[in-house]
């Protein structure tokens, strides 16, 4: 059987591959790509999946099933939840994180990567498709500024405001429409929060248009009862509070 991928899927997965290889905000090129190997690893951790049997929200898994890699006990951490049981993340743990060591930027950046690579590989393992090999790391200057108007908002690390955009970071939010939440997470980090709404923009209906849309609207296979339901079953499965 022959399957047509939209082009701006494939060029959206293209860029989470090709910003994978560069250095971010905090991480290397190489550490990234060791983030990225994690990620792979965590998702067979048989600590993980006992973990999640367990009732309370603030359990102690133990020591992860592991690489022996360059990604740090505390990034290990928040990969292995990141990936395997993201709907029991409190702030009493992300705080746990950041007394340890993690910076909210590095939390930012891994979170950043995590999911991005989530999509890219379940986008390929539904298809049956092989997954990417991963690329190799480029070597170049680190060479991130915070952004001077990220605060703290009541979120569990700092966002840029929907009306803090400023300098390098002003085209962030398109503020014609509402600017939900989700498109403010990775905020910290812009260039994190430029490619995961790359990837929203290429996989899903914008948010304007989801109360409104018909099937006469859009050109997709599936008609709109089909999309619900996926979508539904889909978060069900993922833990997604909304």
């Amino acid at each position: 059987m022959i399957m047509e991928v939209r082009s701006e899927i494939t060029k959206s997965h293209d860029r989470v591959w090709k910003e994978l290889a560069r250095p971010g905000a905090r991480l290397t090129g190489e550490e990234r790509l060791s983030v990225a190997q994690e990620f792979r690893a965590a998702r067979t951790c048989a600590v993980c999946f006992d973990g999640k049997s367990s009732l309370s929200v603030a359990y102690n898994v133990g020591k992860h099933d592991c690489l022996d890699s360059k990604v740090s006990g505390v990034w290990v951490e928040l990969v292995h939840r990141l990936s395997n049981d993201p709907g029991r993340i409190h702030r009493g743990w992300v705080q746990a994180l950041l007394d340890d060591g993690l910076d909210e930027i590095e939390y930012v950046e891994i979170a950043s990567l995590v999911s991005s690579l989530c999509v890219v590989d379940t986008f390929h393992e539904a298809l049956g498709l092989p997954l990417r090999p991963l690329p190799e790391a480029i070597s170049d200057n680190i060479t991130y500024k915070r952004p001077v108007t990220a605060v703290e908002e009541g979120a569990y690390v700092s966002m840029i405001p929907v009306d803090g955009l400023q300098d390098d970071y002003a085209d962030l939010y398109d503020t014609r429409h509402w600017v939900p939440n989700v498109h403010r997470a990775f905020s910290l980090v812009p260039d994190a929060a430029r490619l995961a709404n790359d990837l929203m923009g290429s996989h899903y209906f914008p948010y304007e248009s989801v109360p409104q849309y018909t099937d006469k609207a859009h050109q997709y296979a599936i008609t709109k009862t089909q999309m619900e339901l996926v979508a539904s079953r889909v978060s069900k499965n993922n833990d997604c509070f909304y």
